[in-house]
C-alpha cells in the first residue's frame, strides 16, 4: 500500500513539475539575431555586436534564449549558428553567461569573416528552426543587413505557409547601397518585397528599426 502511496505522490509531483516548465515556457523569450557578413555589410560587424550586447543581452532574463546566426552564401547550415545560450534561473550564473557571450560576440566582430553572395532567407528558415523548439511563448529576430538577397546558382529558398508563425521580425541598422541613395523607391520596393513574403508566411509582425536605442521598447511591445 505504501509504494502505491509513493508512486502516486511522485506522478503527481512530475505532473507538477511539467505544468511548471509549460507555464515558464510561455512567459520565457527567445532571440535570434542574424547578421550579414556579405559585400560591404561585412564592414558592420562590430558596430552590430555593439548593438546585440547593448540592445538584446541586457534585456533577456533567466530562461531566455539567443541565437547568433552568420548570413553569408549558403545560410541553412547549422555551421551558421555562431552561438547560442539560454539563462539559467540562478542570476549568477546568468549574468556570468552574459559576460561569456559577449566576449564571444567581440570576437566575432573583430573577425575577417566575409561572404562574397547573399542568403537572407536560409538564415531567416535557421532560425525560424532554433525558435520553434524553444516553444518559448515570445520569439522575436533581428536581421542586420542590407537586404539585398543575392543567392548562389542552384540556391532554392522558399518559405512554408507556417514558417514564422507567431513570430515578430525586425529588420535593423539597414544601411542604403549606393543605388538606393540614387533612388529610393529601389531601398523602399526592397522592403516591401520582404514584408510580404515574411508575413505571408505567418510572422506575426513585420518592421524596420531606424534607432537601435528602441530595441528595448519593441522588445516590451512584443511581450
Amino acid at each position: 500500500m505504501r509504494k502505491i502511496i509513493r508512486r502516486i505522490l511522485f506522478a503527481i509531483s512530475v505532473a507538477f513539475v511539467v505544468a511548471a516548465c509549460t507555464d515558464n515556457k510561455a512567459y520565457e523569450t527567445s532571440f535570434c539575431a542574424l547578421v550579414d557578413i556579405s559585400g560591404t555589410y561585412a564592414g558592420e560587424k562590430s558596430h552590430v555586436v555593439n548593438i546585440i550586447k547593448a540592445g538584446i543581452v541586457p534585456e533577456m532574463v533567466p530562461g531566455d534564449s539567443l541565437f547568433f546566426v552568420k548570413i553569408d552564401s549558403n545560410s541553412y547550415s547549422e555551421e551558421n549558428l555562431v552561438t547560442k545560450l539560454t539563462l539559467d534561473y540562478r542570476p549568477t550564473k546568468a549574468n556570468s553567461q552574459k559576460l561569456a557571450i559577449a566576449k564571444i560576440l567581440d570576437k566575432f566582430g573583430k573577425g575577417n569573416a566575409r561572404s562574397r553572395l547573399t542568403d537572407i532567407s536560409g538564415a531567416l528558415m535557421l532560425c525560424s528552426d532554433y525558435l520553434k523548439s524553444t516553444k518559448s511563448g515570445t520569439q522575436i529576430m533581428f536581421v542586420f543587413s542590407d537586404m539585398k538577397e543575392e543567392l548562389p546558382a542552384g540556391v532554392v529558398r522558399k518559405f512554408a505557409d507556417d514558417e514564422f508563425e507567431g513570430m515578430d521580425i525586425v529588420a535593423m541598422n539597414v544601411i542604403k547601397l549606393s543605388k538606393d541613395s540614387i533612388n529610393p523607391e529601389i531601398y523602399r520596393k526592397r522592403l516591401k518585397k520582404w514584408d510580404e513574403r515574411i508575413t505571408a508566411a505567418g510572422a506575426r509582425s513585420w518592421n524596420t528599426l531606424l534607432d537601435a536605442t528602441k530595441i528595448r521598447e519593441f522588445i516590451e511591445q512584443a511581450k
